[in-house]
């Protein structure tokens, strides 16, 4: 029978019925004829499911084969098509039924009637117009694009949309814009009757000059005199056609040209590679992200680095920066492979360069000489080891300087003096804490004490929104939407490198760190008592938010500023032990306790009892006691009465730790009758919780319970939500030594509720280890076993040391689990705990809540 030949076009790919071949971009692939005949059958049902019997009645028709021969066969297509199984953009695997074909496919008819391929039938259907391959212009692909299917789709997409003519790619140097648009281009290359022209404008810097560039490249020439752009219009008025133009950024003057020729020639199309938008009506701008990098916690879940299975290596590739780093070290080394030493290496390297396409590759170059552990020690300095670009490639593709470097030299002298600035804050910033910072750098350097009126007029002339979007315009800052609405910037860290090296240059730094450490210690200090107060989700948040620039301020003024650095330790002492920071909370006191100078004594007695709490929390009592005690003597040299209450109770806590509980309980009730006296009613609700927790400890629940209930009571009165939680989560203990375990679940799960939106480590694991008790008691030793597991890896991350009473309550249920448990069965499912995700525990937890209305609140 003979029909009317129909090929097929989908993406990059022709499949000539008539000569059996399938093209890609033009040029025929390798394929066997089982393999052409499995494609044309899913093809031509493309969108519906093709099942295992009808490929078979289909391919093998004339054949006795076992069902096997579907998968081995599918295997060399995918291979042909470049197909990811785990990530299909052409071939859909349906469990235990068949395949679907799930790209957009396009018939286009040949010449003459042929036979359709042997074996396979298709019903004739109606002709449309022959639409060959188009002429081209496009650069060989010598080095093929990694990943980037996502942003490919979705640009090509975009073009193929009938209201769309322009597309614009921004993205700072480095992001691969290039070879994107180029493969965009190449996908499209079959939509377009005329032909599809590249147009390289990197030595272009007069914007008077891109109209006869794109003639250039079009063949189109200039005669009678006629202005070059019209007589383009007059070419391009009819004609199907792609235009990609890139690196438009140094010629944007030049827009109002591309508005002309699209406004002339309905037909066309444009795609443009630039730093910045055009800002034409007609745009559609799509910022071109960075590579999938992996998640920091990656490797929690997989055994050390010397056992690394397959299967963390199989996932490690399928991130594309990871992909990327290992295809182009392979051009420097040729047997370079990801193995379970260097995998650790390899992510962190994609991750500390964030992604950036041209960072990665200059990075992976590197292997030729070190090994990707050494590359990641000495990304330090990025500009000074992302270097030896290939040779072939523009000079400013060379190098991330020269990348970054060709961003900077296109900037406003009022642009480049912010940027540099910016390069202050680590970890971003806000509009707010950018206009001040700058704004108080503007008067310090006028060296006279400013009017109100000169404050207002320096920070109005420094014009921070237009010049902040024209800096995220230009993608030298990355916004991001917080979930109160309000914008965080930030700029990619070889980016704030250059821009610290620029700052450093101009002599500005100085002042800049000044003004820098100024704001966030004035951040610090404002934060410190909110977090006894309503407000503290709010500071927290916030506090944690701007911890790198805490940070800094920190490194800086240790070195630069004793006063800075003491203040600002002292006063972030809470904030690092409500949110778990313990290990580098006592590493700052430490560094700050070195510095001597004269300090206030009240900044003194803050850093003493903080140094001290951190060590207690980490189990170093011997250093905790020491604090304390020279804390209690500060305290009552100065006279600050609160302050001997604060050290008495800290000394309370220490005794208890140490199992002294008399001498605990004495320290406790001074500090209990100092703070009544005073109606300190954080320090009276402290102390109490404090002696319930001594009784608590003892087994004295009886005892132990109206002193924790008028301590939350207090608590509650005053707002203060963290020292809520806590409580709640003795009185849970408490219920549980009692035997009450529908008490006990409820205050579980409400410290749990409140803790999690508060972010409070240790007390999160403490309601863990009440939920596992809970599940020990009514025999469901695996999920006990499970969160006991999760409890103890979260103390680990924070290096926190168990309290006595919870020490106790774990080992009361530990030894209830063990003398029903097989001690390897145990082990196994503590570990499987101990790798859970954290969203996995509170499913665990659900499951040992009383009703919905608990449940409600644990999910909250």
């Amino acid at each position: 029978m003979s029909l009317e030949t129909h090929n097929f076009v989908f993406d990059e790919f022709l499949l000539d019925v008539k000569e059996k071949v399938l093209l890609r971009d033009g040029k025929p692939l390798p394929i066997t004829p089982k393999v052409f005949q499995m494609l044309f059958v899913l093809v031509e049902n493309h969108g519906q499911l093709v099942e295992k019997d009808e490929l078979m009645k289909s391919v093998w028709a004339d054949s006795f084969v076992e069902e096997g021969n579907i998968a081995y066969t599918i295997r060399f297509l995918r291979k042909a098509l470049d197909d990811d199984s785990q990530n299909s953009r052409f071939i859909e695997t349906v469990p235990r039924r068949g395949y679907r074909f799930i790209a957009k496919v396009k018939e286009v008819s040949g010449r003459g009637n042929v036979a359709a391929p042997s074996n396979i039938s298709a019903p004739p259907r109606p002709s449309v117009s022959e639409s060959p391959l188009p002429p081209n212009n496009l650069p060989e692909n010598l080095s093929p694009i990694i990943g980037r299917e996502k942003e490919i789709t979705a640009i090509r997409d975009l073009l193929q949309s009938e209201n769309v003519q322009l597309v614009t790619m921004t993205g700072i140097g480095g992001t691969g814009k290039t070879r994107l648009a180029q493969a965009v281009a190449r996908r499209l290359l079959i939509n377009f009757d005329n032909c599809v022209f590249f147009v390289e404008l990197a030595v272009v810097t007069d914007a008077e000059l891109v109209a006869s560039s794109i003639a250039q490249t079009l063949g189109v020439k200039e005669a009678g005199g006629k202005p070059i752009l019209e007589i383009l219009k007059d070419f391009l008025r009819d004609k199907r056609m792609l235009i990609v133009v890139d690196n438009f950024e140094q010629v944007i003057d030049a827009a109002p040209k591309i508005a002309e020729l699209l406004s002339a020639a309905a037909k066309l199309k444009i795609l443009i590679t630039s730093r910045v938008p055009l800002h034409l009506s007609a745009e559609r701008e799509f910022s071109v992200p960075p590579l999938a990098v992996p998640a920091a916690n990656l490797f929690d879940d997989y055994l050390p680095s010397h056992l690394l299975h397959s299967d963390l290596l199989d996932d490690l590739q399928k991130y594309e920066a990871v992909k990327l780093f290992i295809e182009r070290a392979r051009n420097a080394k040729s047997n370079f492979a990801l193995t379970a030493e260097n995998a650790r290496s390899v992510a962190e390297i994609s991750a500390h360069l964030e992604g950036l396409p041209l960072a990665i590759e200059l990075a992976a170059a590197r292997v030729k000489i070190l090994s990707p552990q050494l590359i990641l020690t000495k990304l330090e300095n990025r500009l000074k080891l992302l270097t030896g670009g290939a040779r072939d490639l523009p000079a400013r593709q060379q190098t991330m300087r020269g990348a970054i470097e060709w961003s900077y030299e296109l900037l406003s002298e009022d642009e480049k003096r912010l940027f540099r600035r910016l390069a202050v804050f680590s970890g971003g910033f806000t509009i707010e804490s950018a206009e001040a910072v700058c704004a108080i750098y503007e008067l310090q350097i006028t060296n006279d004490e400013p009017s109100e009126d000169q404050i207002l007029k320096t920070a109005d002339q420094i014009e921070f929104l237009d010049l902040i979007t024209s800096l995220v315009d230009q993608n030298l800052l990355v916004v991001k939407e917080q979930a109160d609405g309000e914008s965080r910037f930030r700029m990619l860290e070889v980016v704030r490198e250059y821009a610290l090296e620029s700052l450093e240059a101009k002599e500005e730094a100085g002042a800049m760190r000044r003004s820098h450490a100024a704001y966030f210690l004035a951040l610090g200090e404002a934060a410190e008592p909110d977090l006894q107060g309503e407000q503290v989700v709010e500071c927290l948040n916030r506090l944690e938010e701007e911890h790198d620039n805490l940070r800094a301020v920190l490194r800086w003024s240790c070195k630069q500023n004793i006063q800075i650095a003491t203040r600002l330790a002292a006063s972030l002492r809470s904030f690092w032990i409500l949110r778990g920071h313990l290990k580098e909370g006592r590493q700052w006191f430490e560094e700050a306790s070195k510095l001597g100078g004269n300090i206030p004594a009240a900044v003194h007695l803050k850093l003493l009892i903080g140094a001290g709490n951190m060590a207690q929390f980490q189990g170093d009592y011997k250093t905790a006691q020491k604090m304390y005690e020279e804390g209690l003597a500060v305290s009552k040299k100065s006279g600050d009465r609160r302050q001997v209450a604060l050290s008495n109770r800290s000394l309370g806590a220490i005794a208890q730790r140490q199992g002294n509980f008399t001498a605990a309980r004495k320290y406790v009730e001074e500090s209990l009758a100092i703070s009544r006296m005073l109606n300190d009613l954080f320090g009276i609700a402290a102390s109490l919780n404090r002696l319930g927790d001594i009784a608590n400890t003892e087994g004295d629940y009886m005892a132990a319970r109206p002193l924790i209930e008028e301590s939350l009571a207090i608590n509650k009165q005053c707002g203060n939500k963290a020292s809520v939680s806590n409580s709640l989560s003795n009185l849970g203990t408490v219920a549980f030594g009692e035997g009450d375990f529908k008490a006990a679940r409820s205050h579980f799960a409400e410290a749990l509720a409140m803790a999690r939106v508060l972010g409070l480590k240790i007390v999160i694991s403490y309601a863990l280890d009440g939920f596992a008790a809970l599940a020990a008691k009514h025999d469901k030793k695996e999920h006990a076993a499970q969160l006991s597991g999760a409890a103890e890896r979260l103390r680990e991350s924070m290096g926190h040391d168990i309290d006595p009473a919870e020490r106790h309550f774990r080992a009361a249920y530990h030894t209830e689990l063990k003398s029903t448990m097989d001690e390897t069965a145990f082990a196994k499912l503590y570990e499987q705990g101990h790798k859970m995700k954290f969203e996995e525990v509170v499913a665990l937890c659900l499951e040992e809540t009383g009703g919905d209305e608990l449940r409600r609140e644990v999910s909250t």
